[in-house]
């Protein structure tokens, strides 16, 4: 069970980077995470469900945060690295201003849209899934995801045709 927690932990610490934004927070997050994980693996039932349970715990770790710091959970700011190393350098160029054009689309985002697109196009969660991290009803995350695509796709309108950037075109998984 515990090799099993290690295989998550960058979708742990991605999580995490997406609540709170900066590096040295979402590593603490990811590393208390992962400890109270290891602490109570062993009264996990579903061993399944290892991805969700551990992104579930991120979820609550930071909003304790955020009120012990009487600081609202949903203020949040991506901070991204665009380099690319293994890019020529037009691509990279051109690869930096599409990410730049998808965060800045994707922060104007209301903070549920932001959370549950992420999940799905990004953790590969499936809408059930990404209900339980959530612990909201499968039709709200439905609802969210169909909202946020749409206005990711009426924001960057031209750029999604232009460049094929198809993270909010990612597969549904319903079960």
């Amino acid at each position: 069970m515990r090799d099993q927690l290690t295989d998550h932990l960058p979708s742990v610490y991605r999580f995490a980077i997406h609540l709170c934004g900066d590096q040295h927070i979402a590593e603490d997050l990811a590393q208390e995470a992962m400890l109270r994980a290891v602490r109570s693996c062993e009264d996990l039932k579903e061993r399944q469900v290892v991805k969700i349970w551990l992104l579930r715990i991120v979820k609550n770790l930071w909003i304790d945060r955020c009120r012990s710091q009487g600081r609202n959970p949903t203020e949040i700011a991506i901070d991204v690295n665009l380099s690319n190393q293994d890019c020529e350098p037009p691509d990279q160029v051109s690869q930096a201003e599409e990410v730049t054009l998808t965060l800045a689309a994707l922060q104007r985002l209301p903070d549920r849209q932001k959370t549950v697109l992420l999940l799905v196009a990004c953790e590969e969660l499936s809408i059930i899934e990404t209900a339980q991290v959530l612990q909201v009803t499968p039709e709200a995350v439905r609802s969210s995801l169909s909202v946020a695509r749409a206005k990711m796709r009426q924001m960057l309108g031209p750029t999604l045709e232009a460049n094929d950037i198809s993270p909010i075109r990612n597969k549904e998984r319903y079960s």
